[in-house]
């Protein structure tokens, strides 16, 4: 197979010969879902006669590109590859801007990563919510407070009109169940550190946030030009959270499990991603929609 810096551009039936030789049958039809899907860029025009116009080729980097996700899905255990879990390696190159993965290509793959990340379903919204609950939850809490809260937190993804006063009483009390009434329970302190501690109210605004996000990448809703502000201040966040990563396990209650590492390169890739979504949401608005929603039901308070 050959390198970024030796490949050669190529058409679709260049790709399909390619895989081909790699002991893979596709047919044309297939490169265009991948295209259509974000793990390939649209193939380039180009014109070198009088009348009418070349097929559309492939840049180099493409054909390799192709080449290696060829590669990775013949390593796959599954019998066929959803194009959802090849879509973050895409958008994860597109993160750490390789130069490989077009914006558009990228914003395709957002589409494709989304449409499985938030899927709308009973099971899946019922598994968020309990995420959210047993990471903050007292361990006294009333099993009653725990289904009324994830209850609420269902009805608020699905209807995406939370009733945050309801929302906000019942996260109280299963923060801290027996709270002074003159309390504010919900600031208390979660995991974190002293200057930049995560409360359960503030979690879930993020949640909510994230779940917006999600909906908007599928609706392609998301200006480019926001995505592309959005890249710029992750690629900084992320880096130095990347070199504080080590300190923070060391320095926060709780760290090392907190803030370790996922083991394997697939699980690190999807953690990149994944943490994206938040970014967008506070760029494109999204995160301010929600807090100014929520502020009268949770007595929210900005944190500058």
């Amino acid at each position: 197979m050959a390198g970024f810096d030796d490949a050669v551009a190529g058409t679709a039936d260049d790709l399909v010969a390619d895989a081909h030789d790699m002991g893979v049958r596709l047919r044309p039809r297939t490169i265009t879902a991948w295209v259509e899907h974000g793990l390939l860029a649209s193939p380039l025009f180009r014109k070198t006669t009088q009348r009418g116009s070349d097929t559309r080729v492939f840049p180099p980097e493409q054909r390799v590109l192709f080449q290696k996700i060829v590669e990775a899905k013949q390593r796959s255990p599954l019998p066929k590859v959803p194009h959802h879990t090849v879509a973050p390696v895409i958008i994860h190159m597109w993160l750490e801007d390789s130069g490989v993965v077009t914006d558009e290509q990228a914003r395709r793959a957002l589409r494709t990563y989304s449409g499985s990340a938030g899927v709308a379903t009973a099971a899946g919204r019922k598994a968020r919510a309990r995420e959210v609950i047993a990471q903050f939850a007292h361990p006294y809490a009333l099993r009653a407070t725990r289904r009324e809260v994830e209850r609420l937190l269902m009805e608020a993804e699905k209807t995406r009109n939370p009733r945050w006063e309801d929302l906000g009483a019942a996260m109280k009390d299963l923060v801290a169940p027996w709270g002074d009434d003159g309390r504010d329970r919900l600031a208390e302190r979660t995991p974190g550190l002293p200057d930049m501690s995560m409360t359960f109210d503030y979690a879930v605004l993020l949640w909510m946030t994230k779940a917006e996000v999600s909906r908007d990448l599928r609706a392609e809703s998301i200006q480019p030009t926001s995505l592309l502000a959005a890249r710029r201040e992750f690629r900084q966040g992320w880096a130095e959270y990347q070199r504080d990563r080590p300190a923070l396990m060391a320095q926060v209650e709780g760290g090392a499990l907190l803030f370790a590492q996922p083991g394997g390169w697939e699980a690190q890739v999807r953690e990149h991603v994944d943490a994206f979504a938040s970014t967008i949401g506070r760029v494109a608005g999204q995160a301010d929609m929600i807090m100014s929603g929520a502020r009268g039901g949770l007595g929210w308070r900005s944190r500058a």
